[in-house]
């Protein structure tokens, strides 16, 4: 249908303008090129090229997360359906502090799955960050938890949050 509509105008001789812009889709690594096209004086969104995600741009949306969100958990699967014992342990410990705690499921999204362990520097899944820093996965953090340092990190996070 939508090619018939601009097949249709083109044929006819519509002036034909367009403007173009990228967007990233969510969840994926892919971002497209978007021309928005006007003709008659309706205006028509077009897009034409997937680009693939470059690593930078990965990092940078990575990153923003960490900025974005005081404890934040890059685990397989959600807080409500984690998809491995790792990640399970990990949301049983955050909720242990009935703390509110951002999830970044890493099955979804390839590109992040992949570039948070560049971005930390570790080999696995999860990962925590509280305020910024990166904590460590699942064998960590029952250590901290443990010893109580895990909790006194929480707080703090906790008390920023307010």
């Amino acid at each position: 249908m939508f090619r018939a509509i601009v097949s249709l105008f083109l044929t006819v001789g519509f002036a034909v303008l367009t403007n173009e812009c990228h967007a990233f889709v969510p969840r994926t690594n892919l971002a497209f090129s978007v021309r928005s096209v006007d003709v008659g004086g309706s205006r028509l969104m077009m897009s034409d090229d997937f680009l693939q995600e470059t690593p930078e741009d990965t990092k940078e949306r990575i990153q923003a997360l960490v900025d974005n969100h005081p404890v934040l958990l890059f685990m397989k699967g959600s807080k409500l359906f984690p998809q491995c014992g790792f990640s399970n342990t990990a949301v049983q410990i955050l909720q242990a502090y009935d703390i509110d705690f951002h999830t970044v499921d890493v099955l979804s999204d390839q590109a992040v799955r992949e570039g948070v362990k560049v971005f930390s520097q570790w080999p696995t899944i999860p990962q925590l960050y509280v305020a910024g820093e990166f904590i460590g996965g699942s064998d960590i953090m029952i250590e901290m938890y443990q010893t109580g340092e895990l909790g006194e990190m929480i707080e703090t996070a906790k008390a920023n949050m307010m």
